[in-house]
């Protein structure tokens, strides 16, 4: 009875038993990628620079846009008469009256309009150039969210690898101990020499340790899953599933015409030789005059009620001399065009190396798939001979040492192997241009 109300006492004072802290949500490639693309701060920085081209954008329309202002002033002073240089002095004997502190209100409130009727392409350029720079900002968004996906995917699979490398680890201490208890078996019958004893226990402390810098790999792994999707490093989820399939060989001319036409960041350079085409028409602008029209009405007066005014003319401005400012925009903008376009044409170049380097990569990966999987067969076999033969005593502890190094390392290169092979494809993917849809 005691027994029974204490375990109902501890259940209303602390409740079930709760999940340990550190649990591990188990995701998909897909859940972990689209988690990225919400929390990243790289792609937040991406959408604010989108933001701030966009509002660009506008300041250079409003170019086009009529200008209105309105404004109003209540001012009390003294209007003791001063005279201006070149006034008679008959004149101000007429108006000077002396100084007093007499002061009396003046009320002002007017409406100011003005419109560019023309400006030979100077608000044109201007347009034309933060178009560009906002299309620019949009392309640079996605490279950035197709950095994030390749970051992801890295990451990922790395984790799965080590995640496998730690259970081949455990599986190379469960044999050391195994081998280090059949020595102690047959040293005890008087079989095997001591120094066969000594061997084993060298061989299992050498396979915790590397399985303890396994494991420890894997948390490392782990915490750059979790940065990768912009998460805490202590919340990185569990990957599911295993490395993927292999994937249909593909022409290195066709992957490079699908790289030009899809890379986000080569296309954000084309944008860039059009903002400086913008920028030109607008250097050249400022070497023509400038039209505009101009209004306004306004009311004053020193008392209520006030008087109003109204005004309508146009205005032709041209710059005769600046200093050869204005042409020395024009060279500055030409430069920057050439500029815009050799970095067109230097990218174009880097994305073609970078294809063809992702390429070779995969067809190398998918190679050393099939010969580590060979060896791995063959290690495994040499392993099981090596075990027979030492249980027989025909083998020696050396030759049993070295086939479990074999095996544990073939086992391993299977895994790297196949990860290399995934990296490789996901990094394909990158400088393609096939980034999340």
């Amino acid at each position: 009875m005691r027994k029974t109300c204490f375990l109902i006492l501890s259940f209303l004072l602390f409740g079930p038993s709760l999940p340990a802290a550190n649990a591990r949500t188990p995701l998909s490639l897909e859940q972990c990628i689209a988690i990225a693309l919400k929390q990243s701060p790289d792609i937040a920085a991406a959408q604010a620079f989108v933001a701030v081209a966009k509002a660009n954008m506008k300041v250079a329309h409003a170019g086009y846009l009529p200008q209105v202002d309105v404004g109003q002033s209540y001012i009390r002073q003294t209007y003791n008469y001063t005279a201006n240089p070149g006034t008679p002095p008959a004149v101000w004997r007429l108006f000077y009256k002396g100084q007093s502190n007499a002061n009396a209100p003046y009320y002002y409130a007017g409406l100011n309009l003005s419109q560019t009727l023309w400006d030979f392409g100077r608000t044109k350029g201007a347009i034309e150039s933060s178009q560009a720079q906002f299309q620019a900002a949009e392309h640079n968004l996605r490279f950035v969210r197709d950095q994030v996906d390749y970051n992801v995917r890295a990451a990922y699979f790395t984790v799965i690898a080590a995640r496998e490398t730690v259970e081949i680890q455990k599986a190379a201490v469960t044999d050391a101990q195994r081998h280090l208890d059949q020595a102690q078996a047959f040293h005890q019958y008087g079989t095997a020499p001591k120094i066969d004893v000594t061997r084993e226990q060298v061989a299992l402390a050498n396979a915790r340790l590397a399985l303890r810098q396994a494991e420890e790999n894997l948390e490392v792994d782990r915490a750059e899953l979790a940065t990768a999707m912009g998460l805490p490093a202590d919340q990185s989820p569990e990957p599911v599933g295993t490395l993927g399939p292999e994937r249909s060989p593909e022409s290195f001319t066709q992957l490079v015409a699908e790289a030009e036409q899809n890379r986000a960041d080569l296309l954000a350079q084309f944008d860039q030789v059009q903002a400086a085409l913008g920028n030109l028409t607008t250097a050249k602008g400022n070497l023509k005059p400038d039209f505009s029209l101009s209004a306004f009405l306004d009311f004053r007066n020193l008392t209520l009620p006030l008087v109003y005014n109204w005004s309508l003319g146009q205005l032709l401005a041209q710059s005769i001399f600046a200093g050869g400012a204005n042409r020395a925009r024009v060279r500055a903008a030409q430069a920057q065009e050439t500029a815009a376009r050799d970095n067109v044409e230097s990218l174009r170049l880097q994305v073609q190396q970078q294809v063809f380097s992702a390429l070779s990569n995969l067809k190398v990966a998918q190679e050393q798939i099939g010969n580590a999987l060979e060896a791995d067969r063959y290690a495994r076999e040499n392993l099981a001979l090596a075990e027979g033969r030492y249980k027989v005593g025909v083998g020696n502890v050396v030759e049993l040492d070295d086939a479990q190094l074999q095996a544990t390392n073939a086992a391993i290169a299977v895994v790297t192997a196949r990860y290399n092979y995934q990296i490789a494809g996901a990094k394909l993917d990158f400088v393609l241009g096939r980034g999340p849809k």
